[in-house]
C-alpha cells in the first residue's frame, strides 16, 4: 500500500508538491478555497495596507492566481543568515526543474539566465555606471495557472482543521467541508497554506498537541515597492535602457533592473525602468498604475473606467505590456523594489479573521532614501533630466505581494522548522511555502518556492 501524504494548501508549493509526490504516494490535498475560484478574504490591517488591491486569495492555486510568473533566483551572495543560506544553496540543483514546472521552455533556465546576465551586463558595462551590476527577471510568454494532477484526492472549501497525534507525529487531519466533518490519515503532513495562513495552521497544531510556541506569524517581510520618479536619457543611451526595460527573447521577455546596495551592504534593492511619456512625478498616477496592473475582473473593469487611464504614462505602460514593444522616446519610469529584514512585523488570525501588522520602519526608509540618492548619482552622466523622489515616505511604497518570513528556520529549539523544513516538535510534519523564506533580497519569490518544493519532495521520497 502506498504511503499517504496530506498537503494543506493549493498554492504554488502545494500544487507542485501534489504533482510531484503523487508519482509515488497516495496524496490528499486540503484547500480552504473553492476549486478554480478566487476568493479574496477579509484582511484587517493594523498599520499600513499591503496594497490598494488584494494580494492574497483562496482557491485552487492560492495566491498564484494573482501571480504574473516572473522568474528570478534569490542570489545566495545576498543572503546573510547561515542556515537559510545553506538551504538556498542546496536548492540550486532544482532550479531547472522548478523553472520548467513554471512554464520556462528552454532546456536549462540556469544556463539561459547566466548567459542573459552576461549579455545584459555587457550592454551596460560601457557606461561604468552601475557598480553592483544588472539583474534579470524572466517572464515566459506562455504560462497558466498551476493545475492539480487528477490522481490527487483534492478536497476544497475545507475549514475547522484539527489534528490527532501519535507520539511525535500527526496521524490524522480532521476537517470540515460543508456541514460534515471528515478525516484524512497521513504518514506525512505538509503545510503549504502561505505566509499569511500557515501560521494559523501551525498554531492550531501546536495547541492540539499541548505545545507552547507562539512565534508563528512573527518576522513577516515583503518587498516595499513603488514608482519613485522619472529619467530622460541622453541620445545613444536610451536604446540600452529600452532593452533593460523589456528585452524580447522570442519565447520570454526579460525585465532587467539595476542592483542597489545599502552602504552597510546588508540591504539590497533594485530599480526597473519602464517606458513613460512625461517627466511628471505624480504619486496618484503611480498608485493608479499599480491598481490597474494588479487588479482583475470587475475591479479592473472599474479601474479602466477612470479618466486617469488616458494619462500618457498609463497609455505608454499599457502599450508596452500588451504588445511587448518599446514605445519611442527616451523617458522612463523608475520602479524601486526594496528589501525588508525580519523584525516586529507579524500576521495572526483572531476573531474576525486575518490581521496583518505590517509597516515600513524609519530605518528602512532611511536606507531606501540612501539607495535612491545613490541611483540618482549613477544616472547623472547618462541622463538629460532626472526627477526622482529621494526623500520618500512610506506613501510612495506598497507591497509587492511576496509575503514571506512568518515561520522561523534554524538549528535551535526556538526555531519552528529545521533545514529540511520539518516542523521541529514533530517527525512527520513539514512546512513549504513563502513562510519559510527568511530573506529574499529583491527577488520575486515564486522560483525559490518552487525550488524548495522540489527539494522537499526529494527529501520525503528518500526518508519515507
Amino acid at each position: 500500500m502506498l504511503k499517504r501524504v496530506v498537503i494543506i494548501g493549493a498554492g504554488l508549493a502545494g500544487s507542485l508538491l501534489c504533482n510531484e509526490l503523487v508519482k509515488g504516494f497516495d496524496v490528499f490535498l486540503l484547500e480552504r478555497g473553492d476549486r478554480d475560484k478566487i476568493e479574496i478574504p477579509q484582511v484587517n490591517f493594523i498599520n499600513k495596507k499591503l496594497a490598494e488591491v488584494p494580494t492574497f486569495c483562496y482557491g485552487g492555486g492560492g495566491t498564484t492566481n494573482l501571480w504574473h510568473n516572473g522568474l528570478i533566483p534569490i542570489k545566495t551572495n545576498d543572503i546573510i543568515g547561515p542556515v537559510f543560506l545553506e538551504v538556498l544553496d542546496d536548492c540550486r540543483k532544482f532550479i531547472d526543474q522548478a523553472a520548467s514546472a513554471l512554464f520556462f521552455n528552454d532546456k536549462s533556465f540556469q544556463v539561459e539566465y547566466e548567459n542573459l546576465i552576461l549579455e545584459i551586463n555587457a550592454l551596460s558595462d560601457k557606461f561604468s555606471a552601475f557598480p553592483h551590476g544588472i539583474d534579470c527577471l524572466i517572464y515566459p510568454k506562455k504560462f497558466q495557472k498551476l493545475t492539480i494532477d487528477p490522481k490527487v484526492k483534492a478536497f476544497y472549501n475545507v475549514t475547522d482543521l484539527d489534528f490527532v497525534f501519535d507520539g511525535r507525529g500527526v496521524r490524522t487531519v480532521r476537517y470540515k467541508s460543508g456541514c460534515q466533518m471528515y478525516s484524512a490519515t497521513g504518514d506525512v503532513v505538509i503545510v503549504c497554506a502561505g505566509a499569511l495562513s500557515t501560521p494559523e495552521v501551525l498554531s492550531k497544531m501546536m495547541a492540539a498537541s499541548d505545545l507552547t510556541n507562539d512565534s508563528a506569524g512573527f518576522g513577516f517581510i515583503d518587498h516595499p515597492t513603488g514608482f519613485v520618479g522619472k529619467v530622460k536619457f541622453k541620445k545613444g543611451v536610451s536604446d540600452v535602457f529600452k532593452k533593460l526595460s523589456a528585452y524580447d527573447k522570442s519565447h520570454y521577455v526579460s525585465r532587467n533592473a539595476v542592483r542597489l546596495k545599502s552602504s552597510c551592504g546588508r540591504y539590497k534593492a533594485c530599480a526597473f525602468f519602464r517606458p513613460a511619456m512625461t517627466m511628471s512625478n505624480n504619486l496618484a498616477i503611480y498608485k493608479y498604475k499599480s491598481l490597474l496592473g494588479a487588479s482583475s475582473g470587475m475591479d479592473r473593469f472599474k479601474a479602466v473606467l477612470s479618466p486617469r487611464l488616458f494619462h500618457p504614462d498609463i497609455m505608454a505602460e499599457a502599450f508596452e505590456h500588451l504588445f511587448f514593444l518599446p514605445i519611442p522616446g527616451r523617458t522612463f519610469n523608475v520602479l524601486f523594489v526594496g528589501e525588508q529584514k525580519q523584525g516586529p512585523n507579524r500576521v495572526f488570525w483572531k476573531g474576525n479573521g486575518l490581521h496583518v501588522d505590517w509597516s515600513i520602519s524609519e530605518k528602512e526608509l532611511d536606507i531606501y532614501r540612501q539607495m535612491l540618492s545613490g541611483l540618482k548619482d549613477m544616472l547623472t552622466d547618462l541622463a538629460e533630466e532626472i526627477n526622482i523622489e529621494t526623500n520618500i515616505s512610506d506613501e510612495w511604497l506598497w507591497s509587492m505581494a511576496h509575503h514571506s518570513g512568518t515561520v522561523s528556520m534554524g538549528d535551535t529549539d526556538d526555531a519552528l522548522v529545521d533545514r529540511d523544513l520539518r516542523l521541529r516538535p514533530f517527525d512527520n510534519v513539514f512546512v513549504c511555502d513563502g513562510s519559510v523564506i527568511q530573506e529574499h533580497s529583491y527577488a520575486n519569490t515564486g522560483l525559490a518556492i518552487a525550488q524548495l518544493a522540489f527539494r522537499l519532495a526529494k527529501h520525503i521520497r528518500d526518508k519515507f
